[in-house]
C-alpha cells in the first residue's frame, strides 16, 4: 500500500526498460537530486498522464449521490442483524457521499443516532440527534427522533458515566481519544512524564544521550541506568497518513461495504471514532470532531483534497512526502533546498525545542527529518526512476491546480478552484517541491514508522460474547527523534501508540553506556539470521551487528537434533534435551 498501484509499477518499470542507456547512465550517476527529478520530470509525457488518469478513474473519492441510498440500505441491514457497528460505518458512508441539508443526509444521521443509542453512546447520539435537524430532517420522523432524545437524557441522567452501561457490545466502551495537539498540553505531558529535562533531544528522558560514530551514525546510548518499564520517549508524528484500502470499481460491486481502519479512525488525529464527520468535498476523509477536521483542513487537506484519487494510485510513501512539505509549509522547504537536493549526508545544526524557544535540541521537526538519509547509493536505480517519476507525475498535478500554488492557505469554507496556472510559475515552485518530494520518498523507505492498532472484527453481531481482534497497520507516520533508535533484533525497548503519539519504554533493565535500541521488523524470536539480515540489508542497506546476531554468528555448538523448528536455532537448553533422552 504504501508503493503506488501495482499498474503504475509495471507501467514504470516498462519504461524504465525502454530509456536509451546513456539516459539511465547519467541518471544512475547523479549525486544531485534536484538534477535526477528534473530528468524524471523529462520523461512525464502526454501518454504517462492519460495512464494516471485512467487508474486514478478507478479510485475515485468524489461525492456520489446514487452511492447515499446504497450504503443507507446496507446500513439498514446490519442494523436488522444487531450488527450495529457495521450498520453504523455504512451510514456514515452515506453521510460521506450525501449533499448537505438535503432530506438523505438528515436521514442517515437519524438512523446513526439510532446505531448510536443500542452501542450506549449516548453523548454521540445526541450529536447525530442535532445534526439531523440541522440537516431538514422531514416531519413524519421528528416524533420518533425526539423520543430518542429524551431516552439518551434520561440515560446520561442516570449515570455520570455512560460508557459503563451493562450492554456487552465491544463497541460499547468508550471511544478511545488521543492527546489533545495544542502546545501548553504538549508541554504539560512531557513534564509529567519528566520528558523535558533532555539537554540535546526534546521529548526524551534525561537517562539518553545523543551519540554519533562512523560505524553507527546517530544513536542514542544509555546516560545512566535504566529500569524495565521506565519510560524514554513520547512524541507526537511530525505526519502520519492512514493507510487505505485501495478497492477498485466494477460493474457487480460499485460501492464497498466493507470495514476498514479509514472508517474507524480520524484522519487526522487517528484516534477511535464511532461516529465520524466527513470532509465537505470528498468521501474520504473523515475526523472524529470539528477542531480535527479544521485543523487538518488548514494543514494539509485543502491541497489534498481534490486529489483524492491521485493520492490512492501514487501510494501512501507519496501522500506522506506531500504531507511532509504542506506541514512544513513551503517557506520552511525552501530554507532547506541545498540539503535537499544533496544525496550527501548533512550535519543537523542546533534547533528549536517544541514551544519553539532556542535550545541546541534534536527535535521533531522538519530540520531533522530533511536530514534523514535518503540512501540514494543503496537504492536500486529502477526503485529511484519510480520515486522520481511518481513525484514528477504527483507535481504536475500540483501545477494543474490552483490551489497548489500556495501550498494550502484556504479557509475550511472554501472549495479548492481547479484550474491551470501559468507554466513558469509552476516551474519555479517545481524545483522547489519536485526535488523535496523525491527525496522524502527515498528518506521514507528507511525512516518510516507503522503506527499499529488492535482492530477488531465486525462481521458478527456486535452482542457475541467471542471477540476477536488482531493487529493491523493503521497509518504511515514520520517520527524524527524515534528514528534516532538504531535496530536489535533481540531490543531493549518497546513500542505502543495511542492515535499519532509513540511511547517508548524499557522492556528490560538497561545499563549505563548500553546502547538503546528497537526492533525495525526482524526479531531473533521471530526469524533465523540469515533471513533477518537479508531483510534488513534489502530494505535498511546495513549488515546487523547487533549483540543476538553476533552470538549466533559466533555459535559453534548447534546441534540439528535440538533446534527450534520455526526459526532453526539451537534451543538454549539442549544439554538438557541430550541429558534426559541418554538417561531414558
Amino acid at each position: 500500500m504504501e508503493h503506488p498501484v501495482q499498474e503504475w509499477q509495471d507501467y514504470v518499470h516498462k519504461k524504465w526498460l525502454q530509456l536509451p542507456s546513456d539516459v539511465k547512465i547519467q541518471f544512475s550517476a547523479s549525486s544531485d537530486l534536484a538534477k535526477s527529478f528534473m530528468m524524471c520530470w523529462s520523461q512525464l509525457q502526454q501518454e504517462e498522464e492519460e495512464v494516471l488518469e485512467k487508474l486514478c478513474s478507478d479510485l475515485s473519492v468524489k461525492k456520489e449521490p446514487h452511492a447515499v441510498l446504497f450504503y443507507k440500505l446496507e446500513g439498514n441491514k446490519r442494523f436488522g442483524r444487531k450488527q450495529y457497528t457495521a450498520a453504523a460505518v455504512l451510514y456514515s458512508k452515506a453521510i460521506s457521499h450525501a449533499s448537505p441539508d438535503n432530506e438523505e443526509m438528515a436521514i442517515c444521521f437519524a438512523n446513526r443516532s439510532a446505531v448510536l443509542f443500542h452501542l450506549a453512546h449516548y453523548s454521540e447520539c445526541l450529536e447525530d440527534i442535532e445534526r439531523a435537524k440541522e440537516h431538514g430532517l422531514p416531519d413524519r420522523l421528528k416524533c420518533k427522533i425526539l423520543k430518542r432524545q429524551t431516552e439518551c437524557f434520561q440515560r446520561l441522567k442516570e449515570s455520570t458515566n455512560p460508557s459503563a452501561s451493562s450492554s456487552k457490545t465491544e463497541s460499547a466502551r468508550p471511544v478511545e481519544n488521543s492527546t489533545a495537539y495544542n502546545t501548553d498540553v504538549l508541554i504539560d505531558k512531557l513534564e509529567l512524564l519528566k520528558l523535558n529535562s533532555n539537554s540535546q533531544l526534546s521529548n526524551a528522558s534525561s537517562s539518553l544521550c545523543l551519540q554519533n560514530s562512523a560505524l553507527k551514525g546517530r544513536y542514542l546510548q544509555a546516560s545512566k541506568d535504566i529500569g524495565q518499564g521506565d519510560i524514554l520517549m513520547w512524541e507526537d508524528a511530525f505526519v502520519s497518513v492512514i493507510i487505505p484500502e485501495r478497492t477498485t470499481r466494477s460493474d457487480k460491486y460499485q460501492w464497498d461495504t466493507s470495514i476498514t481502519s479509514c472508517d474507524l479512525y480520524c484522519h487526522h488525529c487517528l484516534s477511535r471514532v464511532i461516529a465520524p464527520l466527513s470532509c465537505q468535498y470528498c468521501s474520504f476523509a473523515k475526523y472524529c470532531s470539528h477542531e480535527c477536521m479544521s485543523k487538518a483542513w488548514k494543514s494539509y487537506h485543502n491541497v489534498e483534497c481534490s486529489l483524492g484519487e491521485v493520492l490512492l494510485t501514487l501510494g501512501v510513501f507519496c501522500q506522506t512526502a506531500l504531507r511532509v512539505v504542506l506541514v512544513a509549509g513551503i517557506e520552511q522547504v525552501s530554507q532547506h533546498v541545498s540539503q535537499i537536493r544533496s544525496a550527501e549526508p548533512q550535519v543537523i545544526a542546533p534547533s528549536h525545542t517544541i514551544e519553539g524557544k532556542a535550545g541546541g535540541k534534536y527535535c521533531s521537526n522538519y530540520e531533522a527529518i530533511v536530514n534523514l538519509l535518503p540512501h540514494v547509493k543503496h537504492h536500486k536505480d529502477e526503485f529511484k526512476f519510480l520515486c522520481g517519476l511518481t513525484a514528477a507525475a504527483l507535481c504536475k498535478k500540483l501545477c494543474m491546480n490552483k490551489m497548489g500554488e500556495a501550498i494550502g492557505e484556504l479557509s475550511l469554507s472554501e472549495k479548492p478552484n481547479i484550474q491551470e496556472e501559468p507554466m513558469q510559475k509552476c516551474s519555479s515552485k517545481m524545483m522547489v517541491v519536485g526535488p523535496t518530494l523525491f527525496r522524502h520518498m527515498l528518506q521514507l523507505h528507511c525512516n518510516a514508522q507503522a503506527v499499529t492498532v488492535l482492530q477488531q472484527e465486525h462481521d458478527v453481531t456486535d452482542y457475541s460474547p467471542v471477540e476477536s481482534q488482531k493487529s493491523s497497520r493503521l497509518a504511515t507516520a514520520v517520527f524524527p527523534v524515534l528514528s534516532l533508535l538504531n535496530h536489535s533484533c533481540n531490543p531493549n525497548t518497546s513500542i505502543s501508540f495511542q492515535g499519532r503519539f509513540v511511547t517508548v519504554r524499557a522492556s528490560r533493565p538497561i545499563q549505563k553506556g548500553e546502547e538503546v535500541a528497537h526492533c525495525y521488523g526482524p526479531h531473533k524470536s521471530r526469524l533465523p539470521i540469515e533471513e533477518r539480515q537479508k531483510l534488513l540489508m534489502a530494505q535498511y542497506f546495513f549488515t546487523c551487528q547487533c549483540e543476538a546476531c553476533t552470538e549466533e554468528l559466533g555459535s559453534t555448538d548447534k546441534l540439528t537434533d535440538f533446534c527450534c523448528p520455526k526459526c532453526q536455532s539451537p534451543l538454549k537448553v539442549h544439554y538438557l534435551l541430550h541429558k534426559y533422552y541418554l538417561e531414558d
